[in-house]
């Protein structure tokens, strides 16, 4: 049995600390954007101005000035409110006590009587010392980096080398930005006679604008979200304040001579899982590189209304690469409760080596399937819009091809119809009208013999 001192490992819960953590990256955000609303209200409310004096006999535009100014005011509101609510929020939470860490059962190895023969036995120990040399050379290291890659993401701009690379590519998407502005001119002029999707000019100038900026602060804009991720993962980490999960199993592996063939080997599938997680960290790593530096090239696709639905599922993906961090912090924390409650089942609450492998194995599972599943998650919201998007369009095309089929309606069909259902009108007419006589008799007059007889008889008679 593993002895080691578990007090460390249960959790307290302390929200004043995790308050005030987020409250040091929250309050000089909320300050800016107070101050970039009150200059942009300015703005709104002296547009709205010109285009209330300027909407003389146009109740359209009327309508729009005054709408224009509401929102205005209404939207500096929200901000100003916002910034009110974070302040009486911060002040709202107090320490808690410490929490109780789930009991789990103990997992112990079942010492069999020593009946083999030299050879086994010699191969056995063979085996066991070669897994307690590579656990006890390899575990430590890669536990360490896993506490590393687990602690914070660095900051794109800090890279000199992923910001020279990002000038670059700025360089690049400013050079064709003229040119993908030039291809919306040509997209405007002609979507109503080819059928392309609608975009309307008023639009046009305010989003190519916001883009042109995006595009020449989009590293910053990165970092501004991966700051959003470390002060959420600071402000976790501050509000349970317990001994951190790499450091608990570090312990464990570090003295494997208490175990059994058994125990090397499920500490030995933990340390390949763990070398696993660490090229997961990698990858993401070199995600967001790659991501910060062809961001620019990114938002300049946002533009074409083609590529508008590949920019924003890739500004989902890079998205969930940069807060999968935190949940993956928040995961680590359970797992260290769980860690403690292995401490809990045993009277002297001393580790359980095999209980504490497991949940290591556990972790390390649960934090390579939390990317998949918040892409999952993040993806299932694009079913419901483009089904709206493909039924528009949809009845889109069917009204504009049931319209071109009455364009091409012959204008004397209406008359020809209409000639043709005379008679049948006048089939149905009442026996007692005047046309009734005249056709029977015209009837009679078809007859043979008799009706072309009579008239000659007459004649002879007179």
């Amino acid at each position: 049995m593993f002895h080691a001192a578990t007090a460390p490992i249960l959790l307290l819960a302390d929200a004043t600390a995790a308050s005030n953590v987020i409250r040091s990256f929250v309050t000089p955000v909320m300050s800016t954007l107070i101050t970039i609303a009150s200059l942009a209200v300015v703005f709104f409310i002296v547009n709205g101005g010109i285009q209330y004096m300027s909407s003389a006999g146009n109740p359209d535009r009327h309508e729009h000035a005054k709408k224009v100014i509401r929102n205005a005011l209404i939207g500096l509101v929200l901000v100003i409110g916002a910034g009110t609510l974070t302040a009486i929020l911060s002040h709202a939470y107090s320490g808690g006590g410490p929490a109780v860490a789930e009991k789990l059962p103990q997992l112990t190895t079942i010492q069999q009587p020593d009946t083999q023969s030299g050879l086994v036995e010699a191969m056995i120990n063979t085996v066991i010392g070669f897994l307690k040399a590579v656990i006890e050379s390899a575990a430590k290291p890669f536990l360490d980096a896993l506490a590393f890659f687990t602690k914070a993401t660095p900051l794109m701009a800090d890279n000199s080398s992923v910001f020279n690379l990002w000038l670059t590519v700025v360089g690049i998407a400013d050079a064709l930005f003229v040119l993908v502005v030039a291809l919306l001119g040509f997209h405007v002029m002609s979507f109503a006679t080819f059928g392309l999707e609608e975009i309307e000019f008023k639009h046009v100038l305010p989003r190519a604008a916001l883009v042109f900026l995006l595009i020449n602060t989009s590293i910053f804009v990165v970092d501004a979200v991966i700051s959003l991720s470390n002060a959420m993962v600071s402000a976790v980490n501050a509000g349970t304040s317990s001994q951190s999960l790499w450091d608990s199993l570090t312990k464990v592996v570090s003295q494997p001579e208490t175990l059994g063939l058994a125990g090397l080997l499920v500490m030995l599938a933990f340390v390949v899982l763990s070398i696993i997680l660490i090229v997961y960290y990698v990858i993401r790593l070199v995600t967001l590189y790659i991501g910060a530096v062809l961001a620019p090239i990114v938002f300049m696709l946002w533009l074409l209304p083609g590529f508008k639905d590949f920019a924003e599922a890739t500004g989902k993906t890079y998205l969930t690469t940069v807060f999968v961090l935190f949940i993956h912090v928040v995961i680590i924390q359970l797992a260290a409760s769980l860690v403690g409650g292995v401490a809990l089942a045993t009277p002297d609450h001393a580790l359980d080596p095999l209980m504490s492998m497991v949940i290591g194995i556990a972790t390390i599972m649960a934090l390579l399937k939390t990317q998949s599943v918040l892409m999952q998650l993040s993806f299932v919201s694009l079913g419901p819009k483009t089904a709206t998007m493909l039924g528009g369009q949809l009845g889109n095309a069917i009204s504009y091809y049931s319209s071109k089929s009455n364009n091409r309606a012959v204008p004397g069909d209406s008359t020809t119809s209409s000639s043709r259902n005379q008679p049948a009108n006048s089939n149905s007419q009442p026996n007692n009208s005047p046309t009734t006589p005249t056709r029977a008799k015209s009837d009679s007059s078809k007859r043979p013999g008799k009706t072309r007889v009579a008239p000659i008889e007459k004649k002879g008679e007179s």
